[in-house]
């Protein structure tokens, strides 16, 4: 077993004689020996949602304005914790034995007071003084081909990211079988003996602080999103009796907690730390009404509306809106297609949020959201009016999506404005969606504490 550095690279240097010069060699450091070297997206267990995988993307070119593929800001991103198609590499060994002889471990969030309780994750890297540690080594014949192709990235030069170019990082494209399998450029196995082991690599310096990395600053400026306190609780609707409901509905007008939108931790290596990272004045929270944010708690079911339509309000996909992106959705002139956001469902609820900056909220009831229900090329339009304490349903009207435009159709039950028209208006900004999604003018991400069908359109 390799016990120090300067082994590890006499051993690298005895590895080079025996490839072709043209070759580039690779690492990968893990603190454990598994069967196959697989990235986080690629394993079984995965769900994709087709509108987020914009989202990330989307939100790296607002902050470089190169508007890079997707792949390569996606490829910069799983350094500050998106999970995707793609393996980490370095091309500095040293970098790689450290990642094989620390061990990643999250830690509990920091709660920052304000109007909004609001999480910071943070994680770090603990060093492990026991048995052994593994540095991959891969040789990459055709490495200049894979780049073109967008198979493998060299991140090294990255300016306004540092994190990547401090770990010397380079990520490969891990979709088998249709591209080049990472676990076959693997050509030696190196055990290192973390008893003995000491490693000149730091945290920090891998990590760089977010006053040095600008992209990592950046990605930390983006809005915080309010959690009730009924999933803060971790309660499902099943099990709670109706008294546990109302105590829920009144705690939520009162106990507001908040987590970034994207999952952006703060590396430290003590908790000393976090007073460089204070939250700022500028931090802002995307706040919904309260009984809103309890949209799974609500049972509507609108077969009992619609004869032969099947849906319940609880199990629909919700997308909300920051005041941004609502602007984009409705003030948007040009005639993009018009789509059902691909969110794995056929019944969305659009709400509107406002931010808030650690001031009361401008929010007063009654409060609208809207429930649409696709069934094929039919779309049912229904509202949601609510005031602090409950939810009522109203009658919309139906359209039919055909050929890039909206067609209102008569349906025994519906809005007695009169005024079908009005509503088109409405269902066309919200049906822009996929379209400004795929324009990168807005991003759809998953709700940052992982509720299940909860979307955020920033």
């Amino acid at each position: 077993m390799i016990q120090s550095e300067k082994e590890l690279l006499e051993r690298i240097v005895e590895i080079k004689t025996r490839i072709p010069e043209t070759s580039l060699l690779l690492f990968r450091g893990q603190t454990r020996l598994y069967d196959k070297i697989r990235s986080g997206r690629a394993r079984p267990d995965t769900i994709v949602v087709p509108e987020v995988e914009n989202g990330w993307n989307t939100i790296v070119n607002r902050l470089t304005r190169k508007n890079s593929t997707t792949k390569f800001n996606q490829a910069i991103l799983q350094h500050y914790g998106l999970p995707t198609f793609y393996i980490d590499l370095t091309s500095d060994p040293l970098t790689a034995a450290w990642f094989a002889c620390n061990r990643y471990q999250e830690l509990e969030p920091t709660m920052w007071i304000g109007n909004t309780f609001r999480f910071q994750d943070e994680t770090t890297y603990n060093p492990i003084k026991d048995e052994k540690g593994y540095v991959f080594v891969l040789e990459i014949p055709d490495h200049k081909e894979m780049v073109e192709k967008n198979e493998l990235f060299d991140l090294t030069r990255e300016d306004i990211f540092l994190r990547p170019q401090h770990q010397s990082a380079f990520l490969m494209l891990d979709q088998p079988p249709r591209l080049p399998n990472p676990n076959s450029f693997i050509i030696e196995t190196l055990e290192i003996d973390r008893t003995k082991f000491t490693c000149s690599k730091t945290l920090k310096e891998l990590f760089p602080n977010p006053k040095n990395d600008k992209g990592y600053g950046s990605l930390l400026d983006v809005p915080y999103v309010q959690l009730p306190s009924f999933y803060f609780s971790n309660k499902e609707k099943k099990e709670e009796s109706e008294a546990n409901d109302k105590m829920s509905i009144d705690m939520d007008k009162f106990f507001v907690v908040g987590k970034r939108a994207i999952k952006i931790p703060i590396y430290i290596e003590g908790k000393d730390d976090l007073f460089e990272f204070n939250p700022k004045w500028k931090d802002t929270v995307i706040y919904e009404p309260s009984p809103f944010r309890l949209w799974k708690t609500e049972n509507f079911n609108i077969s009992q509306i619609h004869e032969g339509q099947n849906g319940v309000f609880g199990d629909t996909a919700k997308i909300t809106m920051s005041p941004i992106a609502f602007n984009k959705l409705f003030s948007d002139t040009t005639e993009p297609e018009l789509a059902w956001p691909l969110v794995n469902s056929n019944s969305i609820f659009f709400t509107k949020a406002v931010l808030d900056h650690d001031k009361v909220i401008d929010h007063e009831p009654p409060y609208v959201g809207i429930w649409l229900h696709k069934d094929n090329n039919l779309i049912l339009e229904l509202h949601l009016v609510a005031d602090e304490e409950e939810m009522h349903l109203r009658l919309g009207h139906a359209f039919v999506l055909e050929n890039n435009k909206l067609t209102y159709v008569r349906v025994d039950k519906e809005c007695d404005c009169g005024k079908p028209d009005d509503h088109v208006h409405i269902l066309t900004s919200l049906l822009k969606m996929h379209a400004l999604i795929k324009r990168q003018e807005v991003a759809l991400v998953q709700h940052a504490f992982g509720i299940d069908n909860w979307f955020v359109l920033l």
